[in-house]
């Protein structure tokens, strides 16, 4: 009977394992990024500044990451390996998000869980093909962009059962999109 307990335990910590991401995030030199993207970034306005580069990987996929502070606001700009934008973000307070997409994203959390707490908001702008990179960035910093953002919000939620800690994605209307459990070790790299 403790064998079969045992295998079972194991098997449920395999699986709930299988589907929490592992990032991990590490700080690099403008040298190690990809050329194209330091073209984009050599070319944001001048009043960026603070630059951090990052290499981050979670397993399945590598990319690369600068973050920045421009007038005032921080942002973070993600390429793919070959220095592509795959998104800009930018950190926001969550009462600065519209009443009823913050209500629609209110009402998910109160539904689902015990307890919540926000850990950090971001605005998430993915990157519009149709639009030349540096254009893409530089609407979005002198916040002309007509794109609208999605949600990215880490939360620490709180069942019946457990507590973890979550990254939620929205999209621009508020509704739920998905969501990963981050596991602690990996959440380092959300803290600016």
């Amino acid at each position: 009977m403790k064998t079969k307990t045992l295998l079972v335990l194991i098997f449920i910590s395999q699986f709930v394992f299988s589907q929490t991401k592992n990032e991990k995030e590490e700080r690099i030199t403008e040298s190690e990024f990809p050329e194209a993207a330091i073209e984009v970034i050599k070319n944001l306005p001048n009043d960026c500044k603070r630059f951090k580069f990052y290499k981050e990987t979670d397993g399945e996929k590598q990319s690369f990451e600068v973050k920045f502070k421009h007038k005032r606001k921080r942002y973070s700009l993600e390429f793919s390996e070959d220095g592509v934008v795959e998104d800009l973000e930018v950190l926001a307070k969550f009462k600065t998000i519209n009443e009823e997409k913050k209500s629609k994203i209110e009402d998910y959390f109160k539904s689902r869980f015990n307890k919540y707490k926000l850990i950090k908001v971001q605005k998430q702008f993915v990157y519009n093909e149709n639009l030349d990179a540096l254009t893409f960035a530089n609407d979005i910093l002198d916040n002309t962009s007509t794109e609208a953002p999605n949600f990215e919000i880490i939360a620490e939620v709180k069942t019946e059962k457990k507590r973890d800690i979550r990254e939620f994605t929205f999209d621009e209307s508020g509704t739920f999109v998905n969501f990963r459990i981050l596991n602690p070790t990996s959440y380092e790299h959300v803290l600016y």
